[in-house]
C-alpha cells in the first residue's frame, strides 16, 4: 500500500492551516501517521501470503479500508480548508479596507471551523482504534517487516507499443491461412446446390488453448493478413468474451458489414433480417475472439443470417475449451501448442532487451535462459517478464527474479499464473495502484490513454513530480504499464484515439488485487460484495441492466468514490432511472471523486451536486442535460469536466471560473459556442482544448473573453465551425481574437469560414508549435504571409478547395518532416524553394489536387525518403520526368497512380525516372499500360516491395523476371497477367515462385 498520498496530504499547506491551534488534532493526525506507517511495513509480506491464506487476505482487505477512510477524511479536511481561504480572500478582496467586513469574514470562518473540528477527530479517533486492532491481528498472522527485493522503480517509460514480431507462431499461422484460402472450396462445403450436407455456406475453424498461450494475437495476425483483406470482401472481428450476448455479437457483426459507427436495433429478429441482407452473395470473414458459451442453441441462433453468405465464408473461432468449438460445428479445431524454448527466449530477449544485443550482457544472457524455461512456452509469461526485467542491468535484481519463491504459487488455489504475479509483485507502488484501479475495466474492454490517466488523476494514484505536470506523471505511468506488457494496444491512432486492453489473465490479476474494492456490475456476485460496504469503485454498462433494485444495493457502499458509466457506443440510452434516482444517489455517495453519467437520457442535474465535494471527475457527455445548475460552480476540486454531445446544453453556468482545479473541458458539439466568455477565468486548462460550434458565436468580440492567450497549460487546440458561414468576416474576427498562448503544440481549424488565416498562424513567436491541420476551410485561398514555423513537424491541408497557393517567399519550416495535401482541388503550386527551405522533409503526400502541375523550382529536398502523388493529379504526374527523382538519395518509397491523366503510357517505369534507392514502389491506373519496362526496373536493386494496380491491358511480366531483392509482390486489377500468374500454371508463375509474399487477385 502506498502511503504517499496520505503522507503529503498531511504535510500540505491546508492541513497545516487546520490544525493550527489545535493540539489534540494534532496530536492525533500525528498518532495516525505513526500507525498507519507501522502497519504498512509488514504490507508487502502480506501482499504475498494473502496467496495462499484466506485470513492474510481478509486482514490485508481491512488495512486497505482503514487506508481509505484516513485519505477521505484528509481530502475533508484539505477541502474544506482551502475553500474557506479562498473564499475569504476574496471577501478581504472586496472589502479593501481592513475593517468591520474582515473581522466578519475571520468570525466566519473560526465558527465554522469549530463546527467541523468535533467530527473531524471523532472520525481521526475511529480510523486509529481500527489500525490498533489491525497492528495487533499481524503479529497472529505471522507477518514480517522487513525490505522487499524489487526490481527498480525507475524503469525508463516509452511509448512504443506496437509488437513488430510474433514468435514460433508460423506454422500455425500458414496452417489456418491455407484453410481460409484454399482456392476450391473445402470438400464438406459446397455440394452441386451450393450448400454441404446440412445447408452450410461457411466453414468454422476454432483455435482451442490455454490462456495466455496467444489465441487472439495469432487471430490477429491472419485476420490483418493481406491475402486475407483481399480474399474477403466482409470482415469484422467481436470479443465476446464470458457473456455471449446474441444481439450485441450481431450488432458488431452488422456494423462491420455495413461499414455504420453504430447500431441502435435491439430486435433479434430485426436486427437479423438486416444482417442476412448485408450478407447476401458476400465471402466473409468473422472472427469470434474468447469464446466460453457451450450453448448450442445460442449459436445455432447466431449463425442463422450467415447462410445468405458467399459459398467459402470462414468463421474463425478462439476459445479456451474444446467442448465450445465442438457446439459451434467446427469443421476444423487447431490445439495452439506452447512455443519452444527457443522462440519463448526470441520473445523474452525482445522485451528485455529491446534493441540492444544480448550478447553484450553475458552473464544476464544465462540466468534468462533459465528464467524463461520457467515460462514453460506460455507466450504471455515471457512478454510479462521480459517487460519487468526491461533495461535492468543489475545480474543480482535478474537472480532474485529466477530464484523467486513465487514460482512454487500453488496456481490452481489462486487461479493467478506465478510469472505474472512475479511481475506484479515487483512493480512499483505507485503502478500497483494505478493497475489495482484498472480493474475497474470489463475483459475486453478497451479504453484510451487519456481517459485512464484522468480517472488516476480524480482518485490521487499520480505522484507529482519536480518540473511535471500531473497529465505527464500520468503518461509515465501508463507508459510503463505497457512496456511490462500489462496492458496491450489493439488500435493504434495518431489522434489520441488508440486503444487498449487488458488480456484476460492480466484483467483477473487486476481483479484478484482490488478485491472487494473494484465491482463491475456484470460480476455474478456483485451484490455480495457490494453488502459488505467496502465497495470504493463501480462501474457499469447498458447491457448489465442497472435497475432500481440493482441501484439500492450500491447504497451500503457509502464511501463509493468511483460510479462510472463505460457504454461504448456514443448513442443515447433511452434509460431514464437516473432522473428518478440521481438526487437520492448524490446524497448518498458523497465521497465520489468520479461521477460519470455518459449517454444516458439524463435532463437535469440536481443541486445536490454540490454536497459532493471531493468531485473531481463529471462526464456528462451524450446526455439531455438542458443547463448545469450554479451548485457545479462550488465544486472546489473538479478537475475534468465532459459534455460533449449535449445536444440540449443551451448555456453554462456564470462561475464557471470559480473552479480553480479545472484542467479538462470538453465542450464539443453542443450549442454552447455563443458562450464562449465562460473560458476566460479557467487558466488551469491543460492538454486539448476543443471549442466546436464557434458560428453560434453572435459578436467576433466575445471570442476574446476567452482569454486564450493567458492559457499557458494548453498544449492542443481544435477550432470548429458548423459548416457554411453567412458571415466570413465574423468567422476571421474570431478566430484572430482566438490566438492561443505560444506554448501551443498542436492547432487544428476544421470549417472555417474566413477568407484567409490569421497572422498569428504563421507568426515565429510560436516555438512549440509542431503540428498544424487545416480542414475544410472552403473559402481561404493562402496560408498567412510571412509563414515562419520554426518547429513545425507536420502540415495537413484537407478539404480546401479554393486554396490557390503557399505564401511568396515560401514556407520557412526548417523542422518540417511531413506534408500531406488532400484534395485541394484549385492547388497550382507548393512552397516556392522547397529544397532550400524545407530541409528536413522527408515525407510528402499528394491526393486530388487536379491543378497542380509541377514541383517548384529546384526540385524536391533532398531528404525526401516517401513521396505519394495519388488520385486524381493528372497534371503533375505528366511532369514526373521534371521531378528529379534521381538525385533523391534518400528516397525509399514511390506511390504513383495515373487518373485522368492524358498521356497515352504503354510501357511503366520511364527510362532515368526512379532511383535505385528505392525499396517501395506502388503504380496503377495506368489504362493503356502494355508492358513493364525490364531494364528500368531491373536497376532497383534494393526494391522489397513492388504494388502493380488496375493496369486492365497490362500483357504480361517481364520475360527476364523481376528484381531478386523481391520479398513481397501485389498485382490487383490487372486480369491477362493474373491469369498468366496461377500457381504451378500459368506462364509467369515461374517468374515470381521465389518471392516470399504473394498476392495476386
Amino acid at each position: 500500500m502506498a502511503l504517499e498520498v496520505i503522507c503529503e496530504m498531511l504535510d500540505s499547506q491546508e492541513v497545516k492551516n487546520f490544525i493550527r491551534g489545535k493540539e489534540k488534532t494534532e496530536k492525533l493526525l500525528k498518532k495516525l501517521r505513526n500507525m498507519l506507517l507501522s502497519v504498512n511495513n509488514v504490507y508487502d509480506d502480506a501482499e504475498d501470503k494473502q496467496l495462499t491464506n484466506r485470513h492474510v487476505r481478509t486482514w490485508l482487505s481491512d488495512f486497505t479500508e482503514a487506508v481509505f477512510d484516513a485519505e477521505d477524511l484528509l481530502d475533508k479536511i484539505k477541502t474544506r480548508s482551502g475553500s474557506v481561504i479562498l473564499k475569504k480572500r476574496k471577501l478581504e478582496a472586496v472589502d479593501g479596507s481592513g475593517s468591520s467586513t474582515s473581522t466578519k469574514v475571520h468570525q466566519f470562518i473560526s465558527d465554522w471551523f469549530h463546527d467541523f473540528d468535533e467530527s473531524v477527530d471523532t472520525k481521526i479517533e475511529e480510523i486509529i482504534e481500527s489500525l490498533d486492532f489491525i497492528a495487533q491481528q499481524k503479529d497472529a498472522l505471522f507477518l514480517k517487516a522487513g525490505d522487499r527485493q524489487r526490481i527498480s522503480d525507475t524503469l525508463p517509460s516509452t511509448s512504443v507499443v506496437e509488437e513488430s514480431r510474433v514468435y514460433g507462431r508460423d506454422k500455425d499461422k500458414d496452417t489456418i491461412l491455407k484453410l481460409l484460402l484454399a482456392n476450391d472450396p473445402l470438400p464438406w462445403v459446397c455440394d452441386s446446390d451450393d450448400s454441404d450436407a446440412t445447408g452450410n455456406k461457411f466453414d468454422v475453424i476454432s483455435i482451442v488453448g490455454m490462456g495466455g498461450i496467444g489465441k487472439t494475437t495469432l487471430a490477429k495476425l491472419i485476420y490483418n493478413d493481406e491475402k486475407v483483406t483481399r480474399y474477403f470482401a466482409l470482415r469484422a472481428w467481436v470479443s465476446v468474451s464470458v457473456d455471449f450476448d446474441l444481439v450485441k455479437i450481431t450488432q458488431k457483426i452488422y456494423m462491420s458489414a455495413t461499414s455504420q459507427d453504430n447500431c441502435n436495433i435491439t430486435d433479434l429478429d430485426r436486427l437479423q433480417v438486416k444482417l442476412k441482407e448485408a450478407l447476401t452473395g458476400k465471402k466473409f470473414l468473422f472472427v469470434l475472439d474468447d469464446v466460453w458459451n457451450e450453448n448450442y442453441d445460442n449459436w445455432d441462433s447466431l449463425r442463422d443470417p450467415f447462410e445468405s453468405g458467399a459459398c467459402g465464408s470462414k468463421i474463425i473461432v478462439t476459445t479456451r475449451n474444446k467442448e465450445v468449438a465442438s457446439g459451434m460445428r467446427t469443421h476444423q479445431t487447431h490445439s495452439l501448442p506452447v512455443i519452444s524454448d527457443e522462440d519463448c527466449w526470441l520473445l523474452f530477449q525482445k522485451h528485455a532487451f529491446g534493441n540492444k544485443r544480448d550478447s553484450a550482457y553475458p552473464n544476464l544472457e544465462v540466468i534468462g535462459k533459465k528464467i524463461v524455461e520457467k515460462c514453460k512456452g506460455l507466450p504471455l509469461a515471457a512478454k510479462s517478464l521480459g517487460g519487468l526485467l526491461r533495461s535492468i542491468s543489475n545480474e543480482e535484481e535478474w537472480q532474485n527474479v529466477l530464484e523467486s519463491h513465487l514460482w512454487e504459487l500453488p496456481e490452481k488455489k489462486c487461479n493467478i499464473l506465478p510469472a505474472l504475479w512475479l511481475s506484479y509483485h515487483h512493480l512499483p507502488p505507485h503502478l500497483k495502484r494505478c493497475f489495482a484501479y484498472s480493474s475497474i475495466y470489463p475483459k475486453a474492454y478497451q479504453f484510451r490513454k487519456q481517459e485512464l490517466i484522468l480517472l488516476w488523476m480524480a482518485e490521487d494514484l499520480l505522484q507529482p513530480k519536480k518540473k511535471k505536470m500531473m497529465e505527464e506523471v500520468g503518461e509515465d505511468y501508463f507508459n510503463d504499464l505497457i512496456s511490462r506488457s500489462f496492458f496491450q494496444l489493439t488500435y493504434n491512432d495518431e489522434d489520441e484515439r488508440s486503444l487498449f486492453t487488458m488480456h484476460d489473465l492480466i484483467s483477473d490479476l487486476a481483479k484478484f488485487v482490488s478485491g472487494d474494492f473494484c465491482v463491475r456490475l456484470e460480476d455474478n456476485d456483485s451484490f455480495n460484495i457490494m453488502s459488505k460496504g467496502k465497495t470504493r469503485h463501480f462501474s457499469f454498462m447498458e447491457d448489465d441492466n442497472l435497475d432500481l433494485k440493482k441501484l439500492e444495493a450500491l447504497y451500503e457502499a457509502k464511501c463509493m468514490r468511483t460510479f462510472l458509466s463505460l457504454d461504448d457506443v456514443e448513442w443515447r440510452q433511452e434509460s431514464k432511472i437516473f432522473e428518478k434516482v440521481l438526487p437520492d444517489l448524490l446524497l448518498k455517495f458523497q465521497c465520489l471523486r468520479v461521477l460519470d453519467l455518459s449517454w444516458y437520457a439524463l435532463r437535469e442535474l440536481p443541486d445536490s451536486v454540490s454536497k459532493l465535494i471531493h468531485l473531481r471527475y463529471l462526464n456528462l457527455s451524450g446526455t439531455l442535460i438542458e443547463e448545469l445548475p450554479d451548485a457545479v460552480c462550488g465544486l472546489y476540486n473538479l478537475q475534468t469536466l465532459l459534455l460533449r454531445d449535449c445536444e440540449c446544453l443551451a448555456e453554462l453556468p456564470i462561475g464557471l471560473g470559480k473552479l480553480i482545479h479545472l484542467r479538462h473541458v470538453d465542450f464539443r458539439d453542443n450549442e454552447t459556442g455563443n458562450n464562449i466568455e465562460d473560458l476566460k477565468e479557467l487558466q488551469e486548462l491543460h492538454g486539448k482544448l476543443h471549442i466546436s460550434g464557434l458560428d453560434n458565436i453572435i459578436h467576433a468580440g466575445d471570442a476574446l473573453g476567452a482569454n486564450m492567450r493567458e492559457k499557458k497549460y494548453l498544449t492542443e487546440l481544435v477550432l470548429e465551425w458548423g459548416g457554411d458561414t453567412d458571415d466570413s468576416r465574423k468567422d476571421q474576427e474570431v478566430l484572430d481574437n482566438l490566438r492561443p498562448h505560444t506554448n501551443i503544440r498542436q492547432v487544428t481549424i476544421n470549417k472555417y469560414g474566413g477568407t484567409n488565416f490569421p497572422a498569428w498562424l504563421g507568426d515565429d513567436c510560436f516555438l512549440n508549435l509542431v503540428s498544424v491541420r487545416l480542414a475544410n476551410c472552403s473559402n481561404c485561398f493562402s496560408l498567412p504571409a510571412p509563414a515562419q514555423f520554426p518547429a513545425l513537424k507536420k502540415l495537413e491541408l484537407f478539404c480546401c478547395p479554393n486554396l490557390v497557393c503557399f505564401p511568396d517567399g515560401g514556407l520557412h519550416a526548417p523542422n518540417l518532416a511531413e506534408i500531406i495535401i488532400v484534395n485541394c482541388k484549385n492547388l497550382r503550386s507548393l512552397p516556392e524553394e522547397m529544397r532550400t527551405t524545407l530541409t528536413s522533409l522527408m515525407s510528402i503526400e499528394i491526393d486530388d489536387c487536379p491543378e497542380l502541375e509541377s514541383f517548384p523550382e529546384g526540385g524536391l529536398p533532398c531528404k525526401v525518403e516517401k513521396l505519394e502523388i495519388y488520385g486524381n493529379c493528372g497534371k503533375l504526374v505528366e511532369t514526373r520526368m521534371q521531378w528529379g527523382l534521381l538525385q533523391l538519395t534518400s528516397l525509399r518509397q514511390l506511390r504513383i497512380t495515373f487518373k485522368n491523366c492524358e498521356e497515352e503510357i504503354d510501357s511503366f517505369p520511364d527510362e532515368g525516372l526512379l532511383p535505385t534507392t528505392l525499396t517501395h514502389l506502388e503504380f496503377g491506373d495506368l489504362s493503356n499500360l502494355k508492358t513493364i519496362n525490364s531494364k528500368e526496373l531491373k536497376r532497383l536493386i534494393s526494391l522489397q516491395y513492388l504494388s502493380i494496380d488496375n493496369c486492365p491491358e497490362l500483357l504480361r511480366l517481364p520475360d527476364d523476371g523481376l528484381p531478386i531483392s523481391l520479398s513481397d509482390l501485389g498485382i490487383y486489377g490487372c486480369p491477362l497477367v493474373t491469369q498468366r500468374c496461377e500457381k504451378d500454371k500459368g506462364e509467369d508463375w515461374p517468374k515470381i515462385a521465389h518471392i516470399p509474399r504473394k498476392n495476386i487477385c
